[in-house]
């Protein structure tokens, strides 16, 4: 066995102990320990993790060249205590009676969905790693709406097996992003709605701009909608201070068919990253900086090179 398999084996032990772990350690949690465990956890992940710690950085340092190196450190010690606090709220919603997870979340912006869904095709939804949107979507079956959510699977087959069971005994149907295209178009027929979250980096898609830098994005969301003519609203749940959350249903964004589908997969997709950039700027520390978003940058300079030469 290679180094690297033994590594690779040895870390899926290790997350499948801290899954156990946690799991245990859950119906102890509560809405006023969550957010001092999740600090301590954050600040513990922030201290020792030297990988994500110098993703976060550099993410926030290249997103807000005016800040300081103090606040993009502080912003970024922030987002991993965000990130900790979301983990134990995942774990603890198992142990919460459905009232009190109804109560834990405003909803705003309810009419968009219904007029969106009035019109029979479905509803895209886009969201963002951005404050909690595991709970966001239990709000929305607990408001009668019927939803599927496309997921990346974990490297480790049994993880991922246990992050979607504890999805859906939630109610919410999730469809394996590699092998999704077929299930969530028949969702949308079925005028359902499909939760997208298009926030982080793709090997596939397309460049478009996010905090003024290219990215690579997924051109999933865009291609449903023009496909199938789904209404596409974004939603976010984003934490309060006190703790609790309000998500917020914004209009649909504009579709639009100008016969050249490249050029209007590329318009919806720009448009859909710039709404999650928006909504990153309301609280910076409550995304997932930790992911490194802009991994493909470099290949978008270069074929940009080559297309102007």
């Amino acid at each position: 066995m290679t180094r690297r398999k033994l590594r690779k084996r040895l870390e899926f032990l290790g997350g499948r102990i801290a899954a156990w772990v946690f799991l245990r350690f859950s119906s102890r949690l509560n809405k006023s320990n969550i957010g001092r465990w999740g600090r301590r956890l954050g600040d513990f992940m922030f201290l020792m993790s030297r990988r994500y710690r110098r993703v976060a950085i550099k993410n926030l340092t290249a997103a807000y060249p005016e800040w300081s190196s103090e606040k993009v450190r502080a912003t970024a010690r922030n987002t991993c205590r965000h990130f900790a606090k979301g983990m134990l709220e995942f774990l603890h919603i198992l142990h919460l009676p459905p009232e009190e997870l109804d109560a834990w979340i405003d909803l705003d912006g309810k009419e968009y969905m219904d007029e969106a869904l009035a019109k029979g095709h479905g509803v895209i939804l886009i969201t963002a790693h951005l404050g909690n949107w595991e709970i966001f979507a239990r709000k929305l079956v607990l408001s009668g709406y019927k939803v599927n959510v496309i997921a990346r699977n974990s490297d480790d087959p049994a993880m991922t097996g246990i992050a979607n069971k504890m999805r859906e005994t939630a109610g919410y149907h999730v469809l394996d992003r590699d092998n999704s295209a077929l299930p969530a178009v028949r969702s949308l027929k079925r005028n359902e709605v499909l939760g997208i979250l298009p926030d982080q980096n793709t090997f596939t898609g397309i460049f478009v701009d996010f905090f003024g830098k290219p990215c690579a994005t997924a051109t999933g969301p865009a291609v449903f909608a023009l496909r199938t003519g789904a209404p596409v609203v974004c939603g976010f749940a984003r934490r309060d201070e006190e703790g609790r959350f309000r998500a917020r249903i914004y209009p649909p964004i504009t579709v639009t068919h100008t016969g050249n589908e490249k050029e209007d997969i590329h318009m919806l997709t720009q448009a859909i990253t710039t709404a999650i950039e928006d909504e990153i700027r309301k609280d910076p520390s409550q995304w997932l900086w930790l992911h490194d978003r802009w991994k493909r940058a470099s290949e978008a300079v270069k074929e940009s090179m080559e297309t102007s030469s």
